[in-house]
């Protein structure tokens, strides 16, 4: 009867670079390892608590296990080494002859045990090719999948695998390397409607009183807030003194009404890969003083204006993320700038612009072609202020005489509408140009008749006879 022995020694450390460099097979639990030939060097990863039969070509002397505490070799006959995985790492397994000569080397790569983590991932995903593999308390993923999902799907699982092995008592929680790939990744467009309508309405009706000679005193009554962009002075009485003969009261109707409906539109669009960020930005700067400095004193002095440049227009930043076959993600960033009048500032020595913007910023999940409102704004604003003469604009009937009534209102109606879309890329020939087709009219077209293209039907040009859906063209009714 063969007594069985354990040997030890050796201290052999292989990293994660080298078996990166020359991967390991995977060995099942039982398997047999046959070893033909003297010398012979094989490659194996198993897992923990796993066995495997080593089959040696001939009769051996002496087994040196490098690291005991990672794998232990048991030997029944002088040619079957039973090897069985005790914890994680990397060791080597020697088999020498009688006269010291190498017979076999054994290089070992024991982690986790994910038997069933390939059988689930392929049942749960069946479209992707994803191999595990183990490093120490490492789970690598390689492979390809067809989408973010199913990558994230992966991910869950192997992580389910990881946390199961610490909480059952077996080693501690380790981490899943995530090395895979999404083949052909989608691309995404996206089209943002930006639509605002702003309505405004100016009324102006009644009497003003201010004397037009001497010193009796003087009534002014003005506009307290701005018209036609333009603020009025404030209303004031002076004090009155001075009196005396020669004096005049002058009255002026005034009556003024504006309505006004501006309309601002903005459809950007732009294609990104499925994951990847872009920008799209149209507009312009404007110069913006940010200050003074003087060099010098007395009449030696001398000064500049420092002068940045703010941004104005359209603005859209996003990041799609494909999630499923029509289904989108999507992180969007959009502002709207222009400048407006009403809020800038001019002075004898600067002159600064004021701004509007309309900022957004939102997640939101769609499909392929599907559009969402994803932001709104309903606004209405009045001012209105009457003035007069103290005591006199109080009358009945005779106060209208003595006073103005002034009015304002402005609704403004905001809406951002996006659209996102799975991209293909198509031939040349079958994407349009804004100006395909466009020639400009000669001389005497110009001046007899008017126009500014040449071309204004199809019935000449049979190129341009083509069927268009929807609203086209740069001039339009």
């Amino acid at each position: 009867m063969t007594r069985p022995w354990l040997v030890g020694g050796l201290s052999v450390l292989l990293g994660l670079s080298a078996l990166a460099l020359t991967p390991a097979r995977a060995a099942g639990d039982g398997e047999v390892l046959r070893f033909a030939g003297e010398n012979a060097t094989r490659r194996i990863t198993m897992g923990v608590g796993k066995s495997l039969i080593l089959d040696l070509s001939a009769d051996a002397g002496e087994i040196f296990v490098g690291n005991p505490a990672v794998a232990n070799a048991v030997v029944r006959t002088a040619r079957k080494i039973y090897v069985i995985g005790q914890a994680t790492g990397q060791t080597t397994i020697f088999a020498m002859d009688k006269q010291g000569r190498r017979i076999a080397t054994l290089e070992l790569s024991i982690g986790r045990d994910i038997g069933e983590l390939n059988s689930i991932v392929r049942t749960a995903i069946p479209n992707a090719r994803i191999t595990a593999r183990t490093v120490n308390d490492s789970i690598i993923l390689t492979g390809d999948v067809e989408s973010a999902s199913d990558m994230q799907t992966a991910l869950d699982i192997a992580k389910g695998f990881v946390d199961s092995a610490a909480r059952s008592g077996g080693t501690a929680a380790g981490m899943v390397v995530n090395a895979m790939t999404i083949r052909g990744r989608d691309q995404v467009m996206i089209k943002v409607t930006i639509a605002e309508v702003q309505r405004a309405i100016t009324k102006q009706l009644g009497i003003t009183a201010s004397t037009l000679a001497g010193n009796w005193g003087k009534f002014i009554q003005d506009n307290p807030f701005a018209l036609n962009g333009q603020a009025f002075s404030s209303g004031k009485l002076n004090t009155i003194s001075n009196f005396g003969g020669g004096n005049t009261l002058n009255q002026t109707l005034q009556a003024f009404e504006r309505n006004g409906v501006a309309r601002i539109m903005a459809e950007p669009t732009v294609t990104a890969v499925s994951g990847e960020s872009a920008k799209f930005t149209v507009g312009g700067e404007v110069p913006v003083s940010s200050g003074t400095n003087c060099t010098g004193t007395g009449t030696s002095s001398m000064c500049t204006v420092g002068v940045t440049y703010k941004t104005y227009g359209v603005t859209l930043n996003f990041t799609p993320v494909v999630l499923a076959a029509g289904r989108i993600s999507l992180r969007l960033a959009t502002e709207v700038a222009d400048i407006d009048p009403a809020t800038s500032v001019s002075t004898q020595t600067y002159s600064a612009p004021g701004f509007r913007t309309r900022r957004h910023e939102t997640t939101v999940e769609l499909p392929t072609g599907g559009s969402i409102a994803t932001a709104g704004l309903i606004q209405a604003n009045s001012n209105q202020a009457i003035n007069g003469v103290p005591g006199l604009m109080n009358l009945p009937i005779l106060g209208s005489l003595f006073r103005s009534r002034d009015y304002q209102r402005q609704e403004t109606e905001l809406m951002i509408i996006v659209t996102p879309y799975i991209a293909k890329s198509v031939s040349a020939n079958a994407l349009a140009r804004p100006d395909d087709n466009y020639a400009d009219s000669t001389d005497p077209q110009g001046w007899l008749l008017g126009r500014v293209n040449k071309l204004y039907s199809t019935a000449d040009n049979p190129a341009a006879a083509r069927h268009l859906n929807g609203r086209v063209g740069f001039i339009h009714d």
